[in-house]
Formats: C-alpha cells, sequence, structure tokens
C-alpha cells in the first residue's frame, strides 16, 4: 500500500507534532511517524516553560496539563551558599509533558494530520519530486522529510548525559525550583529539582563525563524518598544547528537544535521553530518555490539567533569556571539589586535579561574571576 503526502513528520516530538498541526492547518497533507506506541511516553522532559511563549504561538496548555505553578527559584552555589530569584510574575508552570504532547497531536489530527505510532520512518531516498520511506506496512512518498526526532538527529558536540528520577519526599518544596551548580560534581551543568505537585519532584544531573544516575543517587543520600520512576535523558547545548534545512529534509525542534543551551529547555523555541517551518514549508508546496524555505531560517534567527548566541557565550563562560571561580562568581551575582532585576525580566530569554541584570559592573566583575575569549566578547558587546 503506498500513500502521497505533503510532508512526512519523522517523531512526534513537540517539535513534529506542532508542525503536523499548523501545516495541514495550512491545507497540507501530512503524515507524523512516531516509534513509540504512545505519544507522549516515555516522557523524558521535565515540562518547565513560560506560559507566555506557548500561547504567543498558539498552544497554551489546557489546565488539566498543568502539573504546577513555579514561584521562586533557589539557585545553590557549591558550598550551598544559596540566593532565590521570585518567579511569580514570570508566569513558569511545570507542564505534564505526556499529556501536553497529547493535546497538540489532537489539534493536528483535528487539523487534518494523520498521527501513526510503533512506526519509524525506514530508509529514505531521494527523487526528482521529493523523497519515499516505508512506514510500517506503508509505501510513503512525500515533498519533504520533516526530522523532529530530537537527540537522534542534533549535533553530537552538543549531547551531554543526563538522567533524571520522578520521586516523593517530604523535602520538595512545592513551589520552588532549586538549582545546584558544582563544577566537580556536574561539570559543564548543574543538578536540579523541578516540583511538579505536592512533595513530589522531577529531579536531575547532567554534566560532561559524569554517570547522571550515580551523580543523582550522590545527590538524594541522605534525603528521605521514594523513587517513582528512573529515565534516562541526554540533552543537547550545542546552539543551533547550521542545516535547517536540506534537499528533500527539513529539521525542527532539537534536531535543529533549537534548544537553549544554558538550560536545554526548548518547549517554547522548538514550538516556535516548528510553527515558523510550517509556515514556510506550506507557502513552498503551494506556490511550487523550494526557494521560499529559506524564510524559515531567516525569521526564527531573527527571534532566538542573537539569544542563542549569547546564552552559548555564557554557556562559554561557565564551563571554565572552577568551584572557586562560582563561588566567587556567585557572590557577584546575589546581590539583591540583581535578584530583583532577575525577577522582573523574560523566562525565555534569560541570556540578555541576566547580561541586562549584571550590567558593566557584574560583567567586570566576573571578567576578574575568568578572563576568556566569551567575558571579552560580551563586554565589547554591552
Amino acid at each position: 500500500m503506498s500513500k502521497t503526502y505533503d510532508f512526512l513528520v519523522a517523531g512526534g516530538s513537540i517539535a513534529g507534532l506542532a508542525f503536523a498541526s499548523e501545516a495541514s492547518k495550512r491545507g497540507a497533507s501530512v503524515l507524523v511517524a512516531e516509534e513509540h506506541d504512545e505519544i507522549g511516553e516515555p516522557e523524558k522532559c521535565d515540562g518547565l516553560v513560560s506560559l507566555r511563549g506557548l500561547t504567543k504561538y498558539g498552544y497554551p496548555p489546557g489546565p488539566e496539563v498543568i502539573q504546577n505553578r513555579i514561584s521562586s527559584a533557589v539557585i545553590h552555589s557549591p558550598s550551598d551558599r544559596h540566593f532565590a530569584v521570585n518567579a511569580s510574575a514570570l508566569d513558569v508552570v511545570v507542564l505534564d509533558r505526556s499529556a501536553f504532547d497529547k493535546q497538540v497531536a489532537a489539534a493536528a489530527v483535528s487539523n487534518g494530520a494523520e498521527v501513526r505510532t510503533g512506526c519509524r520512518v525506514g530508509p529514505m531516498s531521494q527523487r526528482n519530486d521529493g523523497v519515499e520511506a516505508r512506514v510500517g506496512d506503508l509505501d510513503v512518498r512525500a515533498r519533504y522529510l520533516v526530522d523532529a526526532t530530537g537527540p537522534a538527529s542534533s549535533p553530537r558536540r552538543g549531547i551531554l548525559p543526563a538522567a533524571k528520577y520522578e520521586l516523593e519526599g517530604e523535602w520538595v518544596r512545592e513551589h520552588v525550583v532549586e538549582v545546584y551548580l558544582d563544577a566537580a560534581k556536574y561539570p559543564g551543568f548543574f543538578a536540579w529539582v523541578i516540583p511538579f505537585g505536592r512533595h513530589r519532584a522531577k529531579v536531575g544531573a547532567a554534566g560532561y563525563g559524569v554517570s547522571p544516575f550515580r551523580a543523582l543517587d550522590d545527590f538524594l543520600r541522605g534525603k528521605n524518598c521514594r523513587v517513582l520512576r528512573k529515565v534516562s535523558a541526554p540533552i543537547y547545548v550545542g546552539g543551533p544547528s547550521p542545516r535547517f534545512v536540506e534537499p528533500g529534509r527539513i529539521f525542527v525542534g532539537e534536531s535543529a537544535g533549537q534548544v537553549k543551551p544554558t538550560t536545554a529547555g526548548g518547549i517554547m523555541t522548538s514550538i516556535a521553530g516548528a510553527v515558523i517551518a510550517a509556515k514556510w514549508a506550506a507557502r513552498s508546496v503551494q506556490d511550487g518555490d523550494p526557494a521560499l524555505l529559506a524564510g524559515y531560517r531567516k525569521e526564527w534567527g531573527a527571534v532566538f539567533l542573537k539569544e542563542m548566541k549569547t546564552m552559548l557565550r555564557l554557556r562559554g563562560v561557565f564551563e571554565k569556571l572552577s568551584n572557586k571561580d562560582l563561588e566567587a562568581v556567585f557572590s557577584a551575582m546575589g546581590t539583591p539589586k540583581l535578584v530583583l532585576k532577575l525577577s522582573q525580566t523574560d523566562f525565555d530569554f534569560h541570556g540578555s535579561a541576566l547580561l541586562g541584570a549584571l550590567g558593566m559592573p557584574g560583567l567586570l566583575r566576573v571578567a576578574r574571576v575568568v578572563a576568556s575569549a566569551e567575558v571579552r566578547s560580551l563586554l565589547m558587546e554591552g
């Protein structure tokens, strides 16, 4: 059996589903192939996101999808000094990602897309008029393959091993996200606690060259808790890929590196990428003009590229810091004035927000800690 579509989407990720929903709403025929038997499973993302960004791009979560609302974030230094940022005005929530993905999948189907689970996209062959691939028992022809497979297609240089536990523990603070910095335990990243209910949290750790499950076990030592689920979930922090479009192929979401290099958060940026890609891809098919696809990278870049570059530079600085350096930087950042400014910024553009809150005096204090090309570049931009 064979069928023809405008777009074959490989991967029922949030980006793949948002692309399918938007493209089908614009009149395109779309097939989504998800290798797992159920959309949204296994749930690897912690679901921390700003409602503003999701609403802006047309995918506000239903109330049944929101697990928690975040009032503050507490940042811990290696010696466990800490400061808290009031997040009550930032509209930050924790989503049930499995339920949210199903919500977006339902929107895609309602708009006319087909979603098949339990099947992969087989080897693809290029044709003059598009691509061919086997999807389960179906021979599919499409104008474009949309790669939404996530880390499997992300540039390898940006992948970090990571793991998370979902657990119950009375020490979990219900509306407070906690971040633990330690260059020895989590080099290049951190450990985190994201509450998703009363005494329940998604607790994770990541870092270069670490065993994330061992790091999590060490982190939880002495904390009384019951582990509900364990998930291995590599994360991507390498910044936008140079390839958004190739002949016969479009990349969206994590496959295009549309993920924050600082925190690996990518729900909003991936949905934005999918929505923008679908707009230009649908136009390209309708007008029979492949050159229109160039509008995808241009539009996404106009909104996000500067911020992504800022985050990459901040990551470059962060990765060079020892624990002694982190303590010094922590002193520069933990001032009441800076904390107040951070509580009034944009959750989705936190790289620029951090630089704006630090200002030139703060950047100079950071520069005294670590002399690097990244800091010099940030100072020049400031």
